[in-house]
């Protein structure tokens, strides 16, 4: 009878013991991936329609399964199950980013045009004022005197200049690495 007394105590230490070894194996920062076998499984059970992004200009091995998404027609007799999703074309996503649906973005499978914030900043004064963020006063211009309701003054030119306040480009876009969209066509 003695023996038993211990027994819970010996159970609950190998119960510890056992959580203290799942805990180990899930913490991120104890996984050894040469331990672990992974194998990429081609596409099988990637469903039709799916949209990955590829990263080099060589095809994948099952290119055969994927069409690049570059709104190409479709035929619902070659790609049923895709045609059933998308219709008569796979989507255009040629020079887009994808974006996850909500928050301000368009409905779904929807194209949303370009946009920026508003850029804002003052002018102050028309002889020497101030002016702040996007606009400045170009001091170098000097067309003499003008008229305003309360008399004769300096004429100064104020610019308007957005890379003053942001960084520009000939386009906007997010930072951003170029890949090659492809859509699963078949099961």
């Amino acid at each position: 009878m003695q023996r038993f007394r211990s027994f819970p105590l010996f159970l609950w230490l190998f119960l510890l013991f056992l959580s203290a070894q799942a805990a180990h194996g899930a913490d991120a920062t104890s996984f050894d991936s040469t331990k672990v076998a992974v194998k990429a499984q081609g596409s099988g059970g990637v469903p039709v329609g799916t949209i990955i992004a590829w990263p080099v200009a060589t095809n994948p091995e099952d290119m055969s399964n994927w069409l690049e998404c570059n709104g190409q027609s479709i035929s619902r007799s070659v790609y049923p199950e895709l045609f059933a999703l998308v219709g008569g074309s796979v989507p255009d996503l040629k020079g887009l980013f994808l974006r996850g649906h909500g928050g301000n973005s368009a409905a779904l499978g929807t194209a949303q045009n370009d946009a920026i914030r508003n850029i804002q900043g003052v002018i102050v004064g028309l002889q020497d004022g101030g002016a702040d963020g996007v606009f400045y006063v170009n001091r170098s211009f000097n067309p003499g005197f003008g008229h305003y309701s309360g008399g004769w003054t300096n004429i100064a030119q104020s610019k308007f200049d957005a890379s003053r306040v942001v960084p520009t480009a000939e386009e906007n876009r997010p930072k951003n690495m170029a890949v090659r969209y492809l859509i699963r066509v078949r099961p």
